[in-house]
């Protein structure tokens, strides 16, 4: 019985995925970068190490971003109208997903500017 649970789970979670994808431009946005990140870490041959730090940057950047949709979506329906307390709320969502991506543009700096560099010189 748990297992059937885990399929519909896993299913739910998929579809919500699907959906976040083709109607959230910024988590489209979000996997070409992640693509490009992933690409150039194969290309640069990155340590086991780097690869750990950028999927979990990737992952904290995108299921942020999820996240931030999720409220956004919950709270247009609960309350359409403008509201100074709503918009706040959903200021300090994509806030987060802000301050995650800018962490992880640094860290994925700090991993590929050795690398990079060093095809230069």
């Amino acid at each position: 019985m748990p297992n059937i649970h885990f399929k519909s789970s896993l299913k739910n979670a998929l579809n919500g995925l699907k959906a976040a994808f083709y109607e959230q431009r910024n988590l489209r946005i979000q996997s070409v970068v992640a693509v490009l990140t992933i690409s150039l870490g194969i290309w640069l041959k990155i340590t086991r190490m780097e690869w750990a730090i950028l999927f979990v940057c990737i992952g904290l950047v995108m299921g942020l971003e999820l996240v931030n949709s999720a409220i956004e979506v919950l709270l247009d329906k609960i309350h359409p109208e403008r509201d100074e307390a709503i918009g706040k709320a959903k200021d300090i969502a994509a806030a987060a997903v802000l301050l995650a991506s800018v962490c992880s543009a640094i860290a994925g700096f700090w991993i590929f500017y050795v690398r990079i560099s060093a095809l230069f010189y």
